[in-house]
C-alpha cells in the first residue's frame, strides 16, 4: 500500500470512529458536530479510495488522468477558476460580516470568521508580492 492510500483509510477509520463517538454523546451540539465531521472524513475518504481502486484497475485511465493533470491549459483553467472562487468571496464575506453581527452571534465567531477573511487576503498578497518578483 502506497502512503495516499493508508492515509485515506486511517482517514476512513477516524471518521467511524467520531461517527460512533457522536452517538455517544450526550450534548446535541456536540454529537452533531462529531456525527458531521465523521461522516464527511468518511465519504471523503472513502470517494478518494474507491477513485484510486477504479484508476489502479485501468492502466489507460491513469496515464490519460496523468496527461490531464500535467497538461498547462487544464491548469490555467484551473489557476482561472480558483482566481474566480477567490473574487466571489470576497464579494460575500463582508455581507456576511454584516449578517452575524445583526444575527447578535457571539463575538468570537465573529472575529473567528474575520480572521479567516484576513488570512486568506494574506496568502493572497504574498503570492502576488512571489509572482512580481519572479518576473
Amino acid at each position: 500500500m502506497d502512503s495516499k492510500k493508508i492515509r485515506y483509510v486511517l482517514l476512513l477509520v477516524a471518521g467511524i470512529v467520531l461517527v460512533i463517538a457522536g452517538g455517544f454523546v450526550i450534548r446535541e451540539r456536540w454529537a452533531g458536530i462529531l456525527i458531521g465531521l465523521g461522516a464527511g472524513l468518511f465519504g471523503m475518504s472513502g470517494a478518494h479510495l474507491i477513485a484510486q481502486g477504479g484508476v489502479e484497475r485501468n492502466p489507460s485511465l491513469k496515464k490519460k488522468m496523468s496527461i490531464e493533470e500535467s497538461d498547462e491549459r487544464n491548469i490555467s483553467i484551473n489557476n482561472y477558476a480558483k482566481a474566480k472562487a477567490f473574487d466571489f468571496f470576497q464579494f460575500l464575506a463582508l455581507p456576511f460580516f454584516l449578517i452575524l453581527v445583526l444575527a447578535d452571534v457571539r463575538l468570537w465567531v465573529v472575529l473567528l470568521a474575520i480572521t479567516v477573511y484576513v488570512a486568506d487576503f494574506a496568502v493572497y498578497l504574498w503570492f502576488l508580492n512571489k509572482k512580481m518578483q519572479d518576473k
